[in-house]
C-alpha cells in the first residue's frame, strides 16, 4: 500500500467516489462489498481503502474483489468458456468411456492392465536372458 492519494482521475465520471475521503472509490453496502455504482467495476485496495492503507489488507480486498467480479461474470454468462467446455467434455467422455477389455460398460468388471503382466520385470527378464547364455 502506497503514502500517496490514490490514482483513480481516469473513474471520475463513471463511478461515485466517497464523499467522506476525496479521490477514493466508494464501494456499495457500506465497505462490505466490493462493488461500486457501476455493474462489473470492483474496487479495491488503495483505491478504496483510506483507513487502513497496509498491503495486508489490500490482499484481502483484491482476493475479494476477485471473487466479486468472478460471480458477476458468472451471473452475466459470461464465465471461462474454455473450462466449461472442458467440464463438458470430461463429463461426457467419462459417462461413455468404456472402462473394460470385453467392452461392457460394467464398472465392477473394469479392466486391470496389471492382471495380465506376467509378474516378471524388465531387471528379472534381462537377468533370465543373461543365465541363458
Amino acid at each position: 500500500a502506497s503514502l500517496t492519494s490514490p490514482t483513480t482521475q481516469f473513474l471520475e465520471g463513471i463511478v461515485d467516489f466517497n464523499p467522506n475521503h476525496a479521490g477514493y472509490v466508494r464501494t456499495l453496502q457500506d465497505g462490505s462489498s466490493t462493488k461500486t455504482s457501476v455493474a462489473g467495476i470492483f474496487a479495491c485496495g488503495d483505491v478504496s481503502d483510506a483507513i487502513y492503507r497496509q498491503a495486508i489488507t489490500s490482499a484481502g480486498s483484491g482476493a475479494a474483489a476477485a471473487l466479486d467480479a468472478e460471480r458477476w461474470l458468472s451471473e452475466e454468462g459470461l464465465g471461462n468458456e474454455a473450462a466449461e467446455f472442458e467440464a463438458e467434455l470430461l463429463a461426457e467422455l467419462l459417462k461413455d468411456g468404456d472402462t473394460t477389455k470385453d467392452g461392457a460398460n460394467d464398472s465392477s468388471a473394469t479392466y486391470n492392465a496389471y492382471a495380465e503382466a506376467s509378474g516378471v520385470g524388465r531387471k528379472e527378464s534381462i537377468n533370465a536372458m543373461g543365465s541363458e547364455l
